[in-house]
């Protein structure tokens, strides 16, 4: 295990430690054991995914990115079989963390550069899966986002932070950086000068600057972020689904696509919806 691995290691150790001592979560673990790391509870029109880690901040191991495509699967059936599908809230359990980054102890466990290539393609390859779903995806951070969990919520198309939440940009403090599509998709929120501002700075973002930066839309008080996605959900949900669907495409590819070709698939897709 390299230096900066262990270096790594020892720091989120020590965050941790300020919410739980590691025998705590060691004994949580062991009585949580059965319970799904992943949850997914899908209505007609509105779908709420939940990282179901609370006893290690909702920590990603490979089994949770096993679970994560599951999970993808049964929602890109659910927005192809259903038209009335509109939105989709993503939590994490408990209010300590949204996501924390990857599970410590399945990072002492690898031996090997091909295990590490492979935690981290296996995680970006759901995390393109869960941005290219056609409906909205809706992050509602009640807890920090820290590490690989930024990526997790940089991976939605809107995301709402209770007060207390904070992003973690301290990749470069612990040797690492982004290895789950982080860096396109935070450049894409708030371009590559501030990008490479908070992470070689190893920045710390409150969630009223992450608002002022762009990373998220709302702060509400501590608690309410899951209601709030919600409430967008079913706002967007009240609209018409599929122009709500064009929307999302067609102002993703805004940035990249040339003015005219932009516009021919405005036509399109506008002559589409009124036939």
């Amino acid at each position: 295990m390299s230096y900066y691995v262990r270096w790594y290691i020892g720091e989120r150790s020590r965050w941790w430690a300020k919410q739980e001592t590691r025998r705590s979560i060691v004994r949580h673990a062991v009585v949580r054991s059965g319970a799904e790391p992943i949850l997914l509870n899908i209505e007609e029109r509105i779908a709420q995914l939940t990282f179901n880690r609370p006893e290690i901040g909702n920590a990603v191991s490979p089994l949770v990115i096993a679970e994560l495509d599951a999970a993808l699967g049964k929602l890109e059936v659910w927005c192809d079989a259903s038209r009335r599908a509109a939105a989709l809230v993503v939590t994490g359990a408990g209010d300590k963390a949204f996501v924390s980054g990857a599970d410590l102890r399945y990072l002492e466990s690898i031996s090997s550069r091909g295990e590490m290539a492979l935690f981290s393609r296996s995680m970006q390859s759901a995390l393109a899966r869960l941005e290219d779903l056609p409906v909205p995806v809706i992050a509602a951070l009640e807890g920090p986002a820290l590490g690989g969990g930024t990526e997790v919520a940089w991976a939605c198309d809107v995301r709402v932070m209770a007060a207390p939440a904070f992003f973690s940009f301290k990749y470069a403090r612990v040797g690492v950086i982004p290895g789950w599509g982080g860096c396109k998709r935070l450049v894409s929120l708030v371009g590559s000068a501030r990008a490479l501002l908070l992470t070689a700075t190893a920045s710390e973002v409150s969630s009223t600057e992450a608002v002022r930066l762009g990373l998220a839309e709302e702060v509400v008080p501590a608690g309410q972020a899951v209601a709030v996605a919600r409430t967008w959900a079913e706002q967007m949900a009240s609209l018409a689904p599929l122009s709500v669907r064009e929307l999302k495409r067609l102002l993703r590819n805004a940035a990249a696509a040339a003015r005219d070709e932009l516009e021919e698939e405005e036509t399109e897709a506008f002559v589409r919806l009124w036939t």
